[in-house]
């Protein structure tokens, strides 16, 4: 048989763990230096990055178009020019409306066209420039209002004359002849 095995009553030990090493508390000076040396280091690399990605950029847009064909540059170009003519062409209707715009807010009323030579006013991508035109219609005198003579409205005088007295002989006298005196 076998013998029991007694309960030791050693307490058990646990290893022996190593030990903490804690680093020395450091100064608020020491802190605001080692984070502003952390944070400029960081500004300097996105500096640096930033203008790797310009220089790159500028180098992919002159590969573009040093590869252009002369038949794309062609297109580009005619492109470019019907957009200009065809602003040219409408830009003076363009003004005009621009212009009629204006002054219906403004309560103006606009010179005859014939009088306005409506081609100062197209700013140089060939739309109206706005700015002239507003500062145009602001110059010009505002219109005066004139109020149409309404029959029946307000105080009406010389209308059918009105008797005080019952009195028989200005009755007499207003029926005859209209009036009382």
């Amino acid at each position: 048989m076998s013998t029991p095995v007694e309960p030791t009553t050693e307490p058990t030990t646990t290893p022996a763990t190593e030990p903490v090493v804690t680093e020395p508390a450091k100064t608020p000076e020491e802190l605001v230096a080692e984070l502003t040396a952390e944070r400029d280091k960081w500004k300097a690399l996105s500096k640096k990055n930033e203008d790797n990605y310009k220089a790159v950029s500028k180098e992919r847009d002159d590969l573009k178009a040093s590869q252009m064909t002369e038949a794309e540059k062609a297109i580009e170009a005619a492109r470019t020019e019907g957009r200009n003519s065809a602003l040219s062409e409408v830009g003076t209707d363009l003004v005009s409306a621009e212009m009629a715009v204006q002054a219906a807010a403004a309560g103006v009323t606009l010179p005859p066209a014939e009088y306005l030579n409506v081609s100062k006013f197209l700013g140089e991508d060939g739309r109206p420039n706005k700015d002239a035109v507003k500062s145009f219609v602001e110059s010009l005198p505002k219109a005066k209002a004139e109020f149409p003579n309404l029959q029946g409205a307000g105080k009406q005088t010389g209308g059918v004359p009105q008797t005080t007295s019952m009195d028989p002989k200005e009755l007499a006298d207003f029926i005859t002849d209209g009036s009382i005196f």
